[in-house]
């Protein structure tokens, strides 16, 4: 039988599980692997599924824009997360998927973003006024405090009670989309991550019932459910996916990247004295989209931390027929696959890659500039993370309220091992000291 993938460095793997279990274990130091053996193109099958990985600017940069049309963002991600954050925009494709973000991009306007701001800072004050001085989990509470600006931004309330019982919806569902067993028996991560689903979908669809019953409001879970398509309502099995999946991606990614930052800052702490000063002028008055420009170097180190630790490692794709990327050709039905992870630590493209070192994106270096998909923490092409600019103005807004009157450490010698799949996680506390 003839290979399709043979002029592809690599192999399948171990039968029937392939690469899975090197890849759940430990994806960064599988993709380094692959890297250093192989090169910047290697094969692999992991979750049933063969591709091939691509780890250069200009593949990434073909793969998102992808001009024939023909690489599927569904078919790369419906074997992970398609059961468990159906129909969300990163599991539509072309011109479905372009409708559907047409009428999401109402709710992330310029002038909806403005008026998220008043929220992420109420919401923010709360949590901070009731963070005593010590020692805290600083992964644990961000989740905390990002789910519940999350719930009153876009779903316009408070979650009160619910917020645990939801927040471990989520986390189950996300641990699911990488477990190995795909079959939902009894006490199985499978099972329990369906079973989260079911759960914030029975949650966000009573929510999207009573938007419908009221007046609109300018949470986004109002805009959506009253948002028309050539006319018509948006069908609430529609609303409550997208919902569900933007959910997900406000306050999980934010999480990664605001405990990544601040973790990153109490081990540097000249770094976090640069950005409480900028922060401090401020003078306590709310982060606004304006106020980017201003906050250079708080900019900074949030791209650094991106960089470190982006919230989507890994963007699969599925050819839908032979196409070739960065001169590799690929055939119809592959696994096409860029590392935002690997390209994003690449010795050839970074210098000292694994240092924290906000200054590589100052002007006089600027490394990420050398390619136009050299940095792509928020993904690229037609689906760009709709959400990157509210993203960026909640973890600007918590890390300016914290630092305005409190400092940060770490003990250097914590070991601290950040799980990338399926969103960056540390796999044990992630300690920090606030005084």
């Amino acid at each position: 039988m003839v290979d399709p993938l043979a002029h592809v460095p690599g192999d399948r793997g171990w039968p029937l599980v392939g690469h899975t279990l090197s890849f759940v274990r430990d994806a960064t130091g599988f993709t380094e692997r692959n890297r250093l053996r192989h090169g910047d193109v290697f094969r692999t099958r992991v979750l049933g599924r063969e591709g091939v990985t691509f780890l250069t600017p200009q593949a990434t940069r073909e793969i998102y824009l992808d001009p024939g049309k023909v690489l599927s963002s569904e078919g790369g991600w419906s074997n992970t997360i398609g059961e468990l954050f159906r129909n969300g925009l990163m599991l539509r494709d072309f011109d479905d998927h372009h409708r559907h973000r047409r009428v999401m991009q109402q709710a992330f306007s310029r002038a909806a973003l403005t008026g998220y701001v008043d929220a992420i800072h109420d919401v923010t004050d709360r949590h901070l006024r009731a963070l005593p001085d010590g020692e805290v989990d600083v992964y644990l509470f961000m989740k905390r405090l990002t789910l519940d600006i999350a719930a009153e931004v876009f779903v316009g309330v408070s979650l009160g009670e619910q917020s645990e019982r939801v927040n471990r919806a989520f986390q189950a569902a996300v641990a699911a989309a990488v477990t190995p067993l795909r079959v939902p028996l009894p006490g199985t991560p499978y099972r329990r991550g369906l079973q989260g689903r079911a759960e914030l979908t029975r949650v966000f669809g009573e929510l999207v019932a009573t938007r419908r019953r009221e007046e609109p409001r300018g949470d986004l879970l109002s805009r959506l459910a009253h948002a028309t398509d050539d006319g018509a309502l948006l069908p609430v099995d529609d609303v409550v996916d997208h919902v569900v999946f933007l959910m997900l991606a406000a306050h999980d990614t934010t999480t990664s990247t605001l405990a990544v930052l601040l973790w990153q800052l109490a081990l540097h702490p000249v770094e976090q004295d640069r950005v409480a000063e900028e922060v401090r002028a401020l003078d306590g008055a709310p982060v606004t989209p304006a106020d980017h420009g201003r906050l250079v170097h708080t900019s900074r180190a949030m791209s650094e931390a991106l960089r470190l630790s982006p919230p989507v490692p890994f963007s699969p794709r599925r050819a839908l027929a032979d196409v070739e990327n960065d001169g590799v050709a690929v055939p119809a039905g592959t696994g096409v696959s860029v590392s935002s992870l690997a390209l994003h630590r690449h010795p050839d493209w970074w210098s000292d890659p694994s240092a924290f070192d906000p200054d590589r994106f100052a002007p006089g270096r600027e490394e990420h500039k050398q390619h136009s998909h050299l940095f792509v923490p928020f993904g690229g092409g037609a689906h760009l993370c709709i959400g990157n600019h509210v993203a960026e103005v909640m973890v600007k807004a918590i890390v300016a309220r914290l630092l305005a009157t409190r400092r940060v450490s770490a003990d250097p010698a914590a070991r601290v091992v950040i799980s990338p799949i399926p969103i960056p996680k540390p796999k044990g506390p992630m300690l920090l000291t606030v005084r």
